[in-house]
């Protein structure tokens, strides 16, 4: 801090008419009071003047003079005491030469000894007063703390959550017995160097023990028993060394000095140091005031501790102690002063994440701004340090620099000319032929921008107030706890500025703090107090700030807040055994809001105003037992358990344990989730949803099964029709071998397999094999084939499609084989369709492209022909033959064959593809139907096959060359 300076008088060589010698000059300077000794700080003693001896008006003239006959200064403060005394103030700094120093006061008596002055001593000092008073600038002050003006106090609310602490390892203090220490000297510090195990910055202020320290040194040429080294953690300098604050020393029966160790080799140790906790929020809100207090220096005395009082506006009582603190430095750049956590330097750098936040990086070549310095957090050779490096700039000209500033939203509040300081930990290296340099400014409102300071004349921003720098005087130098005073000028806000002026620098630990000596109160602190605000909310509290000395002597000055609006925090009530008695009342009167009611049969909670069902007022009631006596609900007095909101006689919930009934009555409810499962219902229409049962709005209905006992009516009954596709088709189809060894498909709609209780289904995938047997669910079936049959491999030469068929099946006498259906298909105008009956939508064959094919699945029909003048739908369309021909492969699944004008004779495959069924089927004519196998194949034994009835039909499977064609299925008569 900034020291005030006294200029030399020689007040002990004036030569006057009268000294007086009388302890308290009771005739003519009247001390009326005096201090025993001198210590730290600013003391005083007090003088009234007698107001008939001496000169009114007249010259009064004083000295302090030290042991060694240096002055010490004092002054007058602007100040007069109750009984008119003059207070004058002496400084006593911390080098002030301690022992005896002299007060010396002049002034012009008018009268001396009863005796008017004589002529030639009148209109100059003509008295001298002398003490002499011992002076220890070792010792606390307990001089009155006399402000020249009182402390201006500022207080707002903050209200924030209240917030729990946690530890990482579960537990406040630990012990460290990771690696071994060893003990040496740093830079004649004593220090210890960890190896397996690492220091961190939560070790700072921890006490080390070595049990047993490995061959200390040096050894005394006498005997000695090797003791524990016990002693605390200094300074964490990386995290492998640490400073310590106690040396080792051990004493012997043999010697009167104390021994002191200066090395022992690495031995086990334990560190038993506090964790930082981690803050956790609770649900509990509660209200601080943030007090905040300027011109804090007392012109006399020292301000040790602060005590903050209140009292609540409405409240019978006195003032209420709500903070007893002792007076500290007080931390300028933090994260946030309206923050409820506690105050921390955003120059303590623990991440890179608080570098980033806090700080930001410059770089300037003359009047040139370049990319910003590179500000990167480490702890390689400094704990917790922030390097400052820059990739275009080498820092080789004067008027190149790399600043490192703390952001302007985290600026400092500064007071006009009152003391600071900067203290901080930083290595530096040397590159090139420079010496690493390291210059600090302060920057802002609160500060004078030295117009000749180089940096200020060079750059595009005047980088402010210099106050101090740091120079490398090798190649690497380390710099710990460096401390720079300043004061401010203004009253206002400012930031500190790193200057990087040559080499690289890591710094550490920066902290920026109201700067005192011993004995010197700062001028400025902050003060953050709970308020338990045991009043309604929106009260006004008054609040009072007392100052006091280290003795406990409270200073007559005290400042008052008075009528300051307050909002307070909630309340809350936690712990295992927390209890309310009676009934509390959550409300803004006592007629309405909640209540909540314990009695020794029932506990119940109301809405204020609600005195039961059967009373017919809105409100609710939970209740337990026999709540509100004298009440009913639905003509009982309460008991068992219950809910009741109750609104009119059409709109309530009523739940009861005791009637064993819930009973709603409301035009509208919703129960259950609206994209799973619900019942709802409004407007007279009910809807019920599930995934096995949906009631629609509409009044459809969706079920996975229904059992109707009696009757069912309905207009329409639609089947379920389900899609085979490859992906399902496992749950549907599995594969058997025929008796003729050859593989069949086996369609399950019973749901055995995993699918769907069906009787319609599609097909939309390729079958490997033919349908040879269906697991029905015991109902008429619909199956349709809308893909390609797919029988292995294709025929040599053939790319068309193998078969497109459409098939109506119902229950099968023999479920080894299947009947041939229909697929329904759309025709357009201007096609020809061979009609089977008069009706247009029965069953039909069909004639496009210049041929005609025809289907009947009831296998006879009368049938004559139509062309179509407008679009229709009608079946699956098959292949006519009328003719005879050789079929060197089958190209279809069925062939229709018109025997009204000639016989035919159907030469068949001799190598189809083996599985391949096929189905042949007169529709029309009495000439012979011919089946004539190629090769020695013959069908079922056979080498031919005849019909020469009109209908006729038969299904035939091919089951491979070394065997023959087996009959499926006939119908009439077959030779």
């Amino acid at each position: 801090m900034k020291r005030k300076e006294a200029v030399y008088k020689g007040l002990e060589f004036i030569d006057v008419y009268f000294t007086d010698t009388s302890a308290t000059s009771p005739n003519y300077f009247q001390i009326t009071e005096f201090p025993l000794r001198l210590t730290a700080g600013k003391n005083l003693f007090k003088l009234r003047g007698h107001p008939a001896n001496l000169k009114v008006g007249g010259v009064l003239n004083f000295e302090v003079l030290d042991y060694n006959g240096n002055p010490i200064y004092s002054e007058v403060i602007d100040y007069i005491d109750e009984d008119k005394s003059r207070v004058i103030a002496i400084y006593i700094y911390e080098d002030t030469s301690p022992g005896d120093c002299t007060i010396t006061i002049l002034a012009e008596a008018a009268t001396i000894n009863g005796a008017p002055v004589p002529t030639e001593w009148q209109g100059r000092a003509n008295v001298k007063w002398t003490r002499t008073v011992p002076v220890n600038p070792n010792i606390s002050n307990v001089s009155e703390i006399i402000f020249e003006n009182t402390p201006t106090v500022t207080v707002d609310e903050l209200i924030g959550v209240q917030l729990d602490r946690t530890y990482p390892s579960g537990n406040q203090f630990v012990t460290y017995t990771t690696g071994t220490v060893k003990y040496f000297s740093y830079n004649g510090n004593p220090a210890i160097e960890i190896q397996g195990g690492t220091f961190t910055s939560d070790m700072a202020s921890g006490t080390v023990t070595v049990a047993t320290p490995n061959n200390p040194t040096p050894i005394p040429n006498y005997t000695i028993s090797t003791t524990p080294y016990v002693s605390t953690i200094k300074k964490i300098l990386n995290p492998t060394v640490a400073l310590l604050d106690t040396e080792y020393t051990a004493l012997s029966s043999q010697s009167i000095s104390v021994h002191t160790y200066t090395n022992f080799d690495y031995s086990s140790f334990s560190l038993y140091y506090e964790q930082t906790p981690n803050y956790v929020e609770t649900e509990n809100s509660q209200s601080f005031a943030y007090i905040q207090i300027q011109g804090l220096e007392p012109a006399t005395g020292d301000v040790s501790r602060i005590k903050v009082f209140t009292n609540n506006n409405g409240t019978v009582g006195t003032w209420e102690l709500i903070n007893d603190i002792e007076l500290e430095e007080t931390e300028i750049f933090v994260p946030a002063t309206s923050s409820l956590y506690p105050d921390k330097s955003i120059g303590i750098f623990t991440t890179q994440s608080v570098v980033d936040t806090y700080w930001e990086g410059i770089s300037y070549n003359g009047a040139q701004t370049l990319a910003p310095a590179t500000l990167t957090w480490t702890t390689a050779s400094i704990e917790n340090g922030m390097r400052i490096t820059s990739s275009s700039l080498n820092l080789d000209a004067d008027n190149q620099i790399l600043i490192a500033q703390i952001k302007s939203n985290y600026a400092g509040i500064f007071l006009a000319s009152s003391s600071y300081k900067v203290s901080l930990d930083a290595i530096g290296i040397s590159t090139g032929s420079q010496q690493a340099k390291l210059s600090i400014y302060l920057s802002g409102s609160s500060f004078y921008q030295d117009p000749t300071d180089y940096f200020n004349q060079t750059f595009p921003k005047k980088l402010g107030k210099r106050v101090g720098e740091l120079t490398v005087n090798n190649q690497t130098q380390r710099f710990d706890d460096q401390t720079f005073s300043f004061e401010s000028n203004y009253t206002g806000t400012g930031t500190l500025l790193l200057v990087v002026e040559s080499g690289v620098w890591t710094v550490s630990d920066i902290h920026v703090t109201s700067d005192n000596d011993a004995g010197y109160s700062p001028n400025y602190t902050r003060i953050k107090s709970f308020v338990n605000t045991t009043h309604k909310i929106n009260n006004q509290i008054d609040f009072k700030v007392e100052y006091y000395n280290v003795n406990g002597e409270k200073s007559k000055q005290i400042s008052y807040i008075y009528n300051k609006d307050w909002e307070g925090g909630n309340r809350y009530i936690d712990g295992n055994y927390s209890m309310l008695t009676g009934s509390l009342y959550v409300a803004d009167s006592l007629n309405s809001g909640v209540a909540i009611s314990g009695y020794p049969n029932s506990g119940f909670v109301r809405s204020l105003g609600y005195e039961g069902f059967d009373a017919g007022f809105p409100g609710f009631l939970l209740w337990s037992g026999s709540a509100l006596p004298g009440q009913t609900s639905k003509g009982q007095p309460y008991s068992g358990v219950g809910l009741e909101l109750y609104a009119n006689t059409s709109s309530y919930f009523r739940y009861s344990t005791a009637a064993s009934e819930i009973d709603v009555r409301t035009d509208k409810f919703f129960f259950g989730n609206p994209s799973s499962s619900f019942i709802s219902g409004s407007n007279g229409i009910l809807s019920i949803s599930s995934s096995n049962f949906i009631l629609s709005p509409q009044g459809n209905v969706t079920a996975s099964n229904a059992d109707f006992r009696g009757t069912a009516i309905a207009d329409i009954i639609t089947d379920r029709s389900v899609s085979i596709t490859m992906a399902n088709s496992s749950s549907y189809i599995n594969y058997y071998v025929l008796p003729t060894a050859q593989s069949a498909s086996r369609l399950y709609l019973d749901g055995s397999l995993g699918g769907q209780r069906v009787r319609r289904v599609t097909f939309n995938c390729d079958l490997r094999h033919p349908i040879g047997k269906i697991t029905t669910p015991g109902q008429k079936l619909e199956v349709i084939l809308t893909n390609q049959f797919d029988y292995v491999t294709p025929p040599p030469g053939y790319t068309g499609p193998y078969d497109v068929s459409l098939y109506d099946l119902f229950t099968p006498s023999d479920p080894d084989l299947i009947p041939v259906s229909y697929e329904i298909k759309s025709i357009p105008a201007g096609d020809t369709v061979i009609i089977t009956n008069t009706d247009l939508t029965s069953d039909a064959k069909l004639q496009t492209g210049g041929s005609i094919t025809l289907f009947d699945h009831n296998f006879s029909s009368d049938v004559s022909a139509k062309t179509l003048t407008t679009s229709q739908s009608f079946y699956a369309t098959m292949p006519i033959i009328n003719s005879t021909r050789t079929l060197t492969t089958f190209t279809s699944s069925i062939y229709l064959v018109d025997t009204t004008s000639a016989s035919v004779t159907l030469t068949l495959p001799s190598a189809p593809l083996a599985g391949t069924t096929i189905t042949f089927k007169k529709i029309g004519g009495t000439n012979s139907l011919i089946l004539n196998p190629a090769g020695t194949v013959p069908i079922d034994g056979a080498l031919t096959k005849t019909t020469t009835d009109a209908s006729a039909s038969i299904q035939l499977l091919f089951q491979g060359t070394t065997y023959d064609y087996l009959i499926l299925n006939a119908y009439g008569t077959w030779t």
